[in-house]
C-alpha cells in the first residue's frame, strides 16, 4: 500500500499538477501564448507587415473569440490593406459586440468614405458628433463633403460649428475664410489674421492683398477676383462657389464664365460648354485664353494648352502666373529646358512671390534638373533669401545629397524637419536620405507620413517608395 502511494506521488501527481497548470493557463484572460500573439501582431502592424499582423490577431481570436480589441485591430489591418470586404465583416462583429458608440460611428464613416459611399459616411459622421472639440475633424470632413456636392450653405454650417468648438484651429479658420471671402471679405480678413507661416497657408498674403484692395468695385466683380485668387491657390471647390456667385450676380465677363467652366470641370462636372462659349465670345481676352489653356492641360491636350497659354501671355506679358503655368505645362510635356526658362521668367516678373520661389525650387529638386549647375545656384540663392523656409531647405538638402555631399545633406535635411516637422516635402526628402543611408524603418515611417499628408505629386512619390520597399500602402 505504501509502495502504491509512493508510486502515485512520484508518477501521477506531477502529471495532475501539469494538467491543472495547463487548465489555469487556458482559463487565464491573457495566457502567455495570447500575449505573444498580441505583441507579434502589434509589432507587425506598426512595421507595415499586414499579413503577419493579420495572422497574429487571428491566432489571438482562438483565445478570445469575439474580443472587441482583437476585432478592432483586425478591422484596422484589413482597412490598411484596402480589403474593405474583410474590414466590414470585422466591423460588423465589433458593432454586434459593443453596440454603436461615437467611436464606432467614426470607424463606419471611415470605411464608407474609403469605399466612396459619401452619404453613408456623412450619416455616421453626424451620428458620431458629441459637441466636443473632438468633433472638429468630423465637421471638417462633413464640410468638405458638402463642398463637393455644391451644398455651400451646409458646408458653412459645419465649419461654423467647428469654429465654435475650436476657434484657434488654423485649418478651420482658413477653410471658413475661403468660404466667406467672396461675400464677407472683412470676416475673411479677420479669420486669415495670424495664421501660421506654413506652405498650406501660402495663399494667405495674396488673399489679404486682394481684400485690402477691395474698395468701390461691385460685389460681382469682387466675387470674380476672389475666384481667380482661389484658383491660383488651387482651392477649386471654393473657387467654383465664388465664380458661381459672380455669374449669378450678373457679371458680364466672358472670363468669369471660362473660369467657372474650368472649376466645374476639375470638380467633376462638365464645364466645357462654358469654356467654349467664352473663347468664342472673347478670343483676344488674355484671361479667357488663360482659362482655356488650363482647361486643355487638365484634359491632357498639352499642345492646345500651350497654344492658348502662349496666346494669353502675348496679350499680357507681365503676368507672372501665366509664365509659371506655361513653365508647368512644358514640365508636364517633358521639356525641362523650356520649363526652367519659363519658371525663372515668372520669378523675374514677381521676385517677391514666396509661393512662386518654392515652386521653382521644387521643380529643380523634383526633376533632378541642373542640380550641379543653375539648379544648385538657384537653391543656394533661395536659401539665403529664405533661411527659415522648410521647403527651400529640404530642396537644397536633397540637392546636396544628389551631389554626393551626404553629411551636409543630412545636416540640412535635419534642419528642414526641425523648422517644420509636419512639412511633407521636408519629411519626404529626409526619408530619401534615410533610405540612402540604409535606415529603412525610419524611411518607411517618413514615407507613410508623406503619403497621408502630402498633395498629389509627393503623395504619389511616397506611395512608389513604399511599394519599392515592399511595404503595403496604408
Amino acid at each position: 500500500m505504501a509502495a502504491n502511494y509512493s508510486t502515485f506521488l512520484r508518477r501521477v501527481l506531477p502529471r495532475l499538477a501539469l494538467l491543472c497548470l495547463c487548465l489555469l493557463m487556458l482559463r487565464a484572460p491573457y495566457p502567455f501564448v495570447l500575449r505573444e500573439q498580441l505583441q507579434r501582431g502589434a509589432v507587425a502592424f506598426r512595421d507595415g507587415d499586414l499579413g503577419i499582423a493579420l495572422d497574429a490577431y487571428h491566432r489571438a481570436l482562438i483565445f478570445l473569440p469575439s474580443d472587441a480589441f482583437v476585432l478592432e485591430q483586425l478591422y484596422r489591418i484589413a482597412f490598411a490593406a484596402r480589403r474593405y470586404d474583410f474590414a466590414r465583416a470585422y466591423l460588423t462583429q465589433l458593432t454586434e459586440r459593443r453596440g454603436y458608440s461615437s467611436a464606432l460611428h467614426r470607424l463606419w464613416a471611415e470605411l464608407f468614405a474609403a469605399q466612396g459611399d459619401v452619404y453613408a459616411a456623412d450619416a455616421h459622421r453626424l451620428a458620431a458628433l458629441q459637441g466636443t472639440p473632438e468633433d472638429v475633424p468630423l465637421l471638417r470632413a462633413l464640410a468638405e463633403s458638402a463642398l463637393r456636392r455644391r451644398a455651400w450653405r451646409r458646408a458653412a454650417e459645419h465649419l461654423e460649428r467647428a469654429h465654435a468648438l475650436a476657434p484657434d484651429d488654423p485649418d478651420v479658420r482658413y477653410a471658413l475664410a475661403l468660404l466667406s471671402l467672396p461675400e464677407q471679405p472683412e470676416r475673411a480678413a479677420a479669420l486669415l489674421a495670424n495664421l501660421p507661416d506654413q506652405p498650406r497657408f501660402s495663399a494667405v498674403p495674396a488673399l489679404r492683398s486682394l481684400i485690402s484692395a477691395h474698395k468701390q468695385e461691385s460685389a460681382a466683380l469682387f466675387a470674380f477676383r476672389s475666384g481667380l485668387a482661389l484658383i491660383e491657390a488651387r482651392q477649386w471647390h471654393y473657387a467654383e462657389r465664388a465664380l458661381h456667385l459672380a455669374n449669378a450676380q450678373g457679371i458680364d465677363l466672358p472670363a468669369a464664365r471660362a473660369f467657372l467652366g474650368l472649376a466645374q470641370s476639375i470638380n467633376g462636372r462638365d464645364g466645357a460648354p462654358l469654356v467654349e462659349q467664352a473663347v468664342q465670345a472673347a478670343p483676344d481676352d488674355a484671361l479667357v485664353q488663360y482659362a482655356a489653356g488650363l482647361y486643355w492641360r487638365w484634359r491632357g491636350d498639352l499642345g492646345q494648352a500651350l497654344a492658348a497659354l502662349r496666346l494669353a501671355y502675348a496679350l499680357d506679358s507681365q503676368n507672372a502666373g501665366l509664365a509659371a503655368e506655361i513653365g508647368q505645362t512644358y514640365r508636364q510635356s517633358g521639356n525641362l529646358v523650356e520649363a526652367a526658362r519659363w519658371l525663372r521668367n515668372a520669378l523675374r516678373l514677381a521676385p517677391q512671390d514666396i509661393a512662386l520661389r518654392r515652386l521653382v525650387a521644387a521643380f529643380y529638386a523634383d526633376e533632378n534638373y541642373a542640380l550641379n549647375g543653375e539648379g544648385m545656384a538657384f537653391l543656394r540663392e533661395s536659401l539665403a533669401a529664405l533661411p527659415a523656409d522648410a521647403e527651400i531647405s529640404a530642396n537644397y538638402g536633397y540637392a546636396l545629397l544628389y551631389n554626393g555631399q551626404v553629411q551636409p545633406a543630412y545636416a540640412e535635411l535635419q534642419r528642414a524637419v526641425a523648422l517644420d516637422s509636419q512639412n511633407p516635402r521636408a519629411r519626404y526628402y529626409f526619408a530619401v536620405l534615410l533610405e540612402h543611408q540604409g535606415d529603412v524603418q525610419s524611411a518607411v515611417e517618413s514615407y507613410r507620413f508623406v503619403y497621408q499628408n502630402a498633395d498629389d505629386a509627393l503623395k504619389l512619390r511616397a506611395e512608389r517608395a513604399l511599394q519599392r520597399l515592399g511595404m503595403t500602402v496604408p
